[in-house]
């Protein structure tokens, strides 16, 4: 988890904002897993930090999104 926060914190994935009583977070959520090699042990462990947006309403706690995706061959 410490790795990931710091991964999180150097890329400036996001930043401190002040939070206005009128307004609702976001909540998180840790998931855990671990991966193995082709023979079955143990290669490392994984800790993503997600957020849980299911819970957003549109028009309500956002109006637009959007999500910049591009494929090595489109480019």
């Amino acid at each position: 988890m410490n790795e990931e926060m710091q991964a999180l914190s150097k890329n400036k994935t996001w930043i401190l904002v002040p939070f206005s009583p009128h307004q609702k977070a976001i909540r998180c959520r840790w998931i855990f897993k671990v991966k193995h090699n082709a023979n079955g042990t143990i290669n490392w462990y994984k800790a993503r930090l997600v957020a849980k947006v299911y819970a957003q309403r549109h028009g309500v706690d956002y109006n637009a999104t959007f999500a910049l995706v591009a494929k090595m061959t489109t480019i």
